[in-house]
């Protein structure tokens, strides 16, 4: 290993709990997210929102939380067709083939949400703005996307929504990647 490479780590672990502190959320790590399940404390941007959703088709992670967060946080109608085709047609790749690339993904997102500047999650989730972020995949070289619906008050785990298991999971915000952390605010 080189030095860049532990550089790199340490950065991106101070990083982590830098940002779990400002956060007031644990600072364990916690490497294995729990299957939710209601508890006193838990803060949400929607109260009535479903803990389960259809389970996404391979690589397509990204276009199905857009459709949950359309359809489920803010009310719309939108079908993942619809993004699928748009970014298929936009950026000249199928995302059920490649998946949707970091470099398209807050140019694709924002076509379609408003969104604004994040801060932190659980200023985004107390203004009831979801935040799409990322996960570690099983598949090498890549990312899995997940959204960060909420927060227990009480123990600080972060509440997202994954759509390869089709339910919301508690984990410790330092769990999330951050390659990206896209606030959304409303349907365009």
């Amino acid at each position: 290993y080189s030095c860049d490479f532990f550089g790199r780590m340490w950065r991106d672990w101070f990083n982590r709990a830098r940002q779990c502190v400002e956060e007031q959320i644990s600072t364990q790590i916690i490497y294995n997210p729990t299957k939710y399940s209601k508890q006193k404390g838990d803060v949400f941007v929607k109260s009535s929102l479903p803990t389960t959703m259809a389970k996404q088709i391979p690589n397509a992670c990204v276009t199905s939380i857009m459709e949950y967060a359309n359809n489920k946080v803010f009310g719309g109608t939108v079908n993942e067709g619809a993004y699928i085709l748009y970014y298929t047609q936009t950026y000249n790749s199928n995302p059920l083939i490649d998946g949707v690339s970091l470099d398209y993904i807050e140019p694709f997102v924002t076509h379609f949400f408003k969104t604004q500047t994040f801060t932190n999650y659980k200023s985004a989730i107390d203004a009831k703005h979801p935040v799409m972020t990322d996960v570690n995949s099983q598949i090498e070289s890549s990312a899995h996307n997940v959204l960060c619906v909420g927060y227990n008050s009480n123990t600080g785990a972060a509440i997202y929504m994954d759509p390869e298991l089709a339910c919301m999971y508690s984990v410790n915000a330092g769990y999330f990647l951050q390659d990206y952390n896209i606030v959304l605010t409303g349907i365009k």
